[in-house]
């Protein structure tokens, strides 16, 4: 009797194990995947239709206003003396920014100084002339070439004091005036340096800063929300807190091959001068509704294999329905894919989402 009971007891315990893990596999699969409780207090919002008042975060930067600003060259070569203003120095109009000694300004001078020699022998020769065709002892012709060359030796003189004018020159100094009253935002030039007539590079320029451009760049996809006249507001890294009013005054439709971008341009008053060229702005434009789009609070969708979903509540129970997302603003989500009134839910969807898969 000893054997059987020690081969029989094994055999008892094994189907005791498997009785209770029958029942234990009854018991889950007769578990609801939500519980009523969780079901009745689930909180939910109803989708509906809504136009959306869309601000479009851009990236942007300050720069002069360009009707404003100007730009110094040298119209002559010669060696830099003395440089008599700095970056960010306001100057007057009529200023003067540097002088320069220039061989070519003592040869505009030595042409004047000549072209003046030269109309007084030409006055004196037609007044002698004049005398002696009065005396009838010259010819008509003869005061008449000295009358012509009179004009000629005035005419010449004129040139070359155009020429002195417009170069600013006297005797061997050339001196860089600031043409309009404003900053200095630009320098290359230093003392003692060289300074060729064929140089292309700007020696200063001076902007009028009381009215400043902010060119933003508007990426492809959202070139269709941006219109003319959009009112923007303009933010700072130097001033966070406040914000700055206006609107775009010029789209540029023509796009950066390069980043794919198109830029507009929005024109804002400096008065206090907070806002400098080269800062880095955030625009925000207020596009125009397009048009009524189906709306639900953003936090109800759940995101799984990149695609999004909601959990839609019904009288019989929730279940799972995926969504397409046009555009999101905000805390709301403008969708396709559901029904204007229907209640999605708000409050442990991700667990309800993970319920109803495993269920």
């Amino acid at each position: 009797m000893k054997p059987f009971i020690i081969y029989l007891l094994p055999v008892a315990f094994v189907c005791m194990l498997s009785a209770c893990g029958s029942h234990e596999t009854e018991v889950k699969k007769d578990d609801p995947a939500i519980s009523d409780s969780l079901f009745k207090h689930v909180e939910t919002a109803t989708a509906k239709m809504e136009e959306p008042s869309e601000n479009i975060k851009l990236n942007g930067k300050i720069q002069p206003d360009e009707s404003k600003e100007s730009k110094v060259y040298a119209l002559v070569s010669g060696k830099v003396k003395n440089v008599q203003v700095e970056m960010g120095d306001y100057v007057k109009q009529g200023q003067v920014l540097a002088i320069m000694q220039s061989s070519e300004v003592a040869g505009i001078s030595n042409d004047v100084s000549i072209a003046e020699s030269s109309v007084e022998m030409a006055k004196k020769n037609m007044e002698t002339q004049k005398s002696l065709f009065e005396g009838n002892l010259a010819t008509q012709q003869d005061y008449l070439s000295a009358q012509i060359e009179y004009k000629k030796a005035q005419s010449e003189l004129n040139r070359a004091r155009q020429v002195a004018n417009i170069t600013g020159a006297s005797s061997a100094a050339y001196t860089l005036k600031a043409p309009i009253s404003g900053y200095v935002i630009e320098k290359n030039i230093s003392n003692n340096s060289e300074v060729r007539q064929d140089n292309n590079n700007t020696l200063f320029t001076i902007a009028d800063l009381s009215t400043v451009w902010i060119i933003a760049n508007v990426y492809e996809s959202d070139i269709a929300n941006i219109r003319l006249g959009d009112l923007v507001t303009v933010k700072t890294l130097a001033s966070p807190d406040k914000e700055y009013t206006g609107k775009i005054d010029k789209v540029y439709n023509v796009l950066d091959p390069a980043n794919r971008t198109m830029q507009v341009r929005i024109s804002m008053q400096n008065t206090n001068g907070e806002l400098k060229p080269e800062m880095f702005a955030t625009v925000r434009v207020s596009a125009k509704p397009t048009g009524a789009i189906l709306s639900i609070p953003a936090k109800a969708m759940v995101m799984d294999n990149s695609k999004q979903y909601v959990i839609v509540k019904k009288a019989t129970g929730l279940e799972i329905r995926e969504i397409n997302l046009i555009r999101r603003i905000e805390d709301r989500a403008f969708i396709s894919g559901l029904q204007e009134g229907e209640q999605v839910v708000t409050s442990s969807q991700v667990f309800i989402y993970d319920a109803l898969n495993l269920n």
